[in-house]
């Protein structure tokens, strides 16, 4: 496994090579031959790699009006106008790469043993379910989530924390926090519950997004009990006389074994996400930390084959409804990323970059080729056209 991005430009097998998926349709102006097919993109060049980009919230969220409507960001603008463009279903960044390596989201959509081995940590057999440290904080007759992206937790208290709660739980749950801002629950008994990634619920209100299944009113009681054993402990009294934010509960998600996966989807994955680089571990593929630039990325791949990079810096902001910071970040994507990988196109050192545009209400997909961009007719549009 690699584990730095220069480990992930190691040579890959020809049979590893990028192979043209199949084509997206234009959402806009589907072409069609006379059979009623598609008509496909033009073969890559041997060996091009084929670069997809894994993009949540990409498009602000619909249920949160922008207040610039019109700001505009040229090379992903130009990626999306010029590329083959699909609409796809909604899905979480999680389900949509747990789904992508074909591991299923029967019941659970199971993230939490394939973060725990990116956290290097070995699940086994086990059941498990990530229980990340959050805190709750009432607003009239609502209750809002915040995760660990707003507050510091030290190592000293997630360890003193989770003691107290395997002093009451263990072992039908055993909590361990392996990272001080990411927790895990290893389950005796696999409970029967649906439950809802941290990254979708942090920054709203929780009632609509707690355990549902035929257990959810056992975890529900045993949530409840988490809230009072956390409210009543030293380290949360420590933190409140010193104004810092309680950490008040856990949320639980993510629940499963890590089993074989049925997809090996790309040659090689950067990304900083843990359940993206669990699965690529899972399914013995290259894999490293997300570099600061797509330059030092390009630097490094060589013939990559089928690639894929995790952008996931957009998803807080998006989250907490906080424009300004997506917006940042957006800009920072566009210099960083964005423009440097439409610049490589057109060179000719990537063959194709499929964009995937992950959000909660659809997503939006867009293949784009070196041909595609000389499709001068294909006018590029702001990002909230596409919302």
């Amino acid at each position: 496994m690699c584990h730095t991005p220069m480990v992930c430009a190691t040579a890959f097998a020809p049979s590893a090579r990028a192979r043209l998926a199949a084509t997206v349709p234009d959402e806009r102006d589907t072409a069609r031959t006379g059979r009623g097919r598609l008509r496909s993109h033009p073969r890559l060049a041997s060996g091009a790699m084929n670069l997809h980009l894994i993009v949540p919230d990409l498009l602000w969220p619909q249920d949160r009006e922008p207040a610039d409507r019109a700001a505009r960001h040229d090379a992903i603008e130009l990626l999306l106008a010029r590329g083959r463009r699909a609409a796809r279903p909604a899905a979480g960044l999680e389900q949509w790469l747990l789904e992508r390596f074909g591991a299923g989201c029967a019941g659970d959509c199971p993230a939490a043993p394939y973060s725990l081995a990116a956290d290097d940590h070995d699940p086994g057999e086990a059941w498990w379910l990530r229980a990340d440290p959050v805190h709750l904080e009432v607003d009239r007759d609502t209750l809002w989530i915040a995760d660990s992206a707003t507050f510091d937790v030290s190592r000293d208290e997630a360890d003193a924390l989770v003691a107290g709660l395997n002093a009451r739980f263990a072992p039908d749950i055993a909590f361990a926090a392996v990272r001080p801002d990411r927790w895990y629950a290893r389950v005796a008994r696999p409970p029967a519950i649906a439950t809802s990634p941290i990254a979708d619920v942090r920054g709203r209100s929780v009632q609509d997004f707690l355990p549902r299944g035929a257990d959810a009113m056992h975890w529900h009681a045993v949530l409840n009990e988490v809230q009072m054993l956390l409210h009543e402990h030293p380290v949360n009294e420590a933190r409140e006389a010193r104004g810092a934010a309680s950490i008040n509960s856990i949320w639980l998600w993510g629940g499963g074994r890590r089993t074989a996966l049925a997809r090996k989807p790309y040659a090689c994955v950067w990304a900083d996400d843990p359940v993206a680089r669990g699965l690529a571990r899972a399914a013995g593929t290259r894999h490293a930390h997300l570099p600061r630039a797509a330059a030092a990325l390009l630097d490094v791949a060589g013939d990559a084959g089928v690639a894929a990079v995790v952008l996931d810096a957009l998803r807080g902001a998006a989250a907490y409804g906080d424009e300004r910071a997506w917006h940042d970040a957006l800009g920072v994507l566009e210099r960083d990323w964005f423009a440097p990988l439409l610049h490589a196109l057109r060179a000719g050192r990537i063959g194709m970059i499929t964009l995937h545009a992950l959000g909660m209400t659809r997503t939006l997909e867009a293949e784009t080729t070196r041909q595609d961009l000389r499709f001068l007719w294909r006018r590029a549009k702001p990002l909230a056209a596409y919302a």
